[in-house]
């Protein structure tokens, strides 16, 4: 494969950066920080978490209750509301991330529809850590990460820094180079502190292949090792992101907390290959598409006060909240060339064509909102979180010389009430209004380089968690409605009709044994598709890309003869996925579907010391039975599931 473009920094660059920041700030006493990260053991529920470079949990960042919270705008830094994309929110920056969802989001004032993801800023404070973790990724890549806390005035001041370098390959050959860095200084007064930080991201990529399909039928399965984008076709991008928290204890019953955020990003050069009308035999056409400088800006930002009570048994808390976002995307324009007849799984050299680039979309939207929410807690008996809040909502599209506005001015709610009639047992119900964004067109859309406006979403969830020693469990029912965008016969992609997801969802989470920890979630869903094309027959009932199960289990096993070794493994199955947007004859009406799937994961974890040094060894062979297939990225649009990967992972703090 020819060599992509370089990042600013050579690799030997990078790595002597590294070195030189850890070799400037390494003496130290030891303290476990990165070596102790453990996901199984730290997750407090089976919806989703990560920890360090480890994930759990049934739900993820861009998939919960069938929708996406990432891309519905639902994050949250440190707790505090935030919007962004791009590639800038790295590992650098935060330490985890949560999924809060149902019961699990009942602290948090104005929960979202779609649930919530809330990232955690890395740490520090007044003692000094260096930790260093490196190893092989998947496929044969490496990587190298180095964060420390360093205290600067003890009990005032402190700093966390970062930076990572590596080199990831993927099971069909692509190789994804990625380099971050990361800043955050604390200082702390007396009634309050303030967080500043700052991050650089920059990736440079192969992209995924997309595989299409027309009428019933998958992609035929080949040997897609051999497959290699073409390596002209280098993505590349490159994030600044950076912020400010502040908090304030005006009295000692009443804090302000304020947070602003802003990302810059810019895709210098954006490639897609794409694999239309696959036949039988393997064949297609192979086609690029290319877009270049692509800057997008994200600002936000939320300042809260809080008046909280404590009386005697009952707590109360009221919120008032402003909060706010300004974006700025600039999206499409780009050229495509025909390649030629590809076959799959055979890679044929083609050169860089003389690609013709159109006028981009340039899509802006400003949006605030105002709120007060009560929490409130009587003793181990009863919670109760209520909002509402007031947005204003406007869009603004440019796009081929015509300039067009969306606005809408909704007020929003939110009521979850929690009943425990005994401390081991409780109730909830609850339900929330939102304006989320909507995904937008894929790249096989006629109108690809459309911009989608945001969509109002309903939610109502009902459960019941149970506390049994050292393990709980949540189980709950969902229902979740809004507009249902997809692409029509047309090949147009635009509202389609209405979408309602129903389902159960089930989080266990539990030390079983002194030496066993579960952590495990299960989602039943039952998704469906209303309106005028669906009783036409020219939408299917069931929306593209969902499954109507899916779960995950991990446990770790604590070995009794050797107490610093751990056993690890993890399952994980997914039902089958829709992956048209309407039925077809030839299946009896019905959508086609991607079969189901199961993995294992097989893995151990290793703790010890080397001097005052606390380290950890992880080995990880995941998709031990090496279960290959697709995803669904669209309607009649597939790519590459990952085959079966080992990696290895040290990690040391100094």
């Amino acid at each position: 494969m020819s060599p992509r473009v370089s990042p600013p920094l050579s690799a030997c660059s990078q790595t002597a950066l590294l070195c030189f920041l850890a070799l400037m700030i390494l003496p130290s006493a030891a303290r476990a920080q990165r070596a102790s990260e453990n996901a199984v053991t730290g997750a407090t529920d089976g919806f989703g978490a990560s920890i360090g470079n480890e994930r759990v949990g049934v739900y993820s960042p861009t998939s919960v209750r069938g929708f996406s919270p990432v891309t519905a705008g639902n994050r949250r830094l440190d707790g505090l509301y935030f919007d962004m994309g791009g590639n800038g929110l790295t590992s650098r920056l935060t330490a985890s991330s949560t999924v809060r969802v149902g019961l699990t989001a009942l602290a948090y004032p104005f929960p979202a529809p779609s649930g919530i993801v809330d990232y955690a800023l890395r740490p520090s404070g007044d003692r000094r850590i260096v930790s260093v973790v490196g190893g092989r990724t998947n496929y044969g890549g490496s990587f190298v990460e180095v964060d420390a806390q360093i205290p600067l005035i003890p009990g005032r001041a402190s700093l966390a820094a970062g930076a990572q370098v590596s080199e990831s390959h993927h099971s069909d050959g692509r190789t994804v180079d990625y380099f971050q860095l990361a800043v955050i200084p604390r200082l702390k007064f007396e009634r309050g502190s303030i967080t500043a930080f700052y991050g650089y991201a920059e990736t440079s990529r192969d992209g995924p292949a997309q595989f299409t399909t027309t009428g019933p039928v998958l992609p035929p399965v080949v040997d897609y090792s051999k497959f290699y984008s073409q390596p002209w076709a280098s993505n590349r991008q490159q994030s600044d992101t950076y912020g400010l928290l502040g908090d304030l204890a005006l009295r000692d019953d009443l804090t302000l907390r304020v947070g602003a955020f802003e990302s810059r990003s810019n895709r210098v050069a954006t490639f897609d290959d794409l694999f239309l009308d696959i036949q039988p035999d393997g064949t297609a056409r192979n086609v690029m598409v290319a877009e270049r400088d692509l800057p997008a800006r994200w600002t936000s930002g939320e300042a809260r006060l809080t008046w909280v009570r404590d009386a005697g048994p009952f707590d109360h808390a009221v919120h008032l909240s402003v909060r706010g976002r300004d974006k700025r995307l600039v999206s499409g324009g780009g050229g495509s060339a025909f390649l030629g007849i590809a076959r799959l799984g055979e890679h044929t050299f083609r050169s860089r064509p003389d690609f013709v680039f159109g006028t981009p979309t340039i899509s802006e939207v400003r949006q605030l909102t105002g709120g007060v929410a009560y929490v409130g807690r009587w003793s181990d008996r009863a919670e109760l979180n209520v909002g509402l809040q007031k947005t204003d909502y406007r869009l603004t599209i440019h796009q081929r010389g015509v300039t067009a506005h969306t606005e809408d001015s909704p007020w929003l709610y939110n009521a979850t009430l929690a009943i425990s009639p005994r401390p081991w047992l409780a109730f909830y119900a609850g339900a929330a209004t939102g304006i989320e964004e909507t995904r937008g067109p894929p790249l096989t859309a006629v109108n690809r380089d459309d911009a989608v406006p945001a969509s109002r979403t309903e939610q109502q969830d009902a459960g019941v968690r149970i506390a049994l020693g050292r393990t709980r469990v949540v189980a709950g029912l969902f229902r979740i409605e809004r507009p249902y965008y997809g692409v029509g016969s047309d090949g147009v992609y635009r509202a389609l009709g209405d979408v309602a997801n129903r389902g159960v969802e089930v989080s266990v989470v539990g030390q079983v044994t002194n030496r066993l920890s579960v952590v495990g979630g299960l989602v039943l869903l039952d998704a469906e598709v209303t309106g005028e094309a669906v009783d036409s027959g020219r939408v299917g009932r069931r929306p593209v890309a969902t499954s109507n199960r899916s779960g995950r289990i991990d446990v770790e096993y604590r070995t009794p003869f050797l107490d610093a070794l751990s056993l690890t493994a993890g399952v994980q199955h997914t039902g089958p996925a829709i992956a048209s947007t309407a039925g077809y004859a030839a299946l009896g009406g019905d959508q086609l579907e991607v079969p189901a799937w199961t993995t294992l994961d097989l893995g151990a974890r290793y703790r010890f010391a080397v001097g005052e040094t606390p380290v950890s060894a992880r080995l990880l062979l995941a998709n031990v039975f090496d279960d290959r297939g697709y995803a669904v990225a669209s309607g009649n649009g597939f790519q590459l599931r990952e085959t079966r990967r080992f990696s290895l992972q040290l990690s040391a703090d100094f």
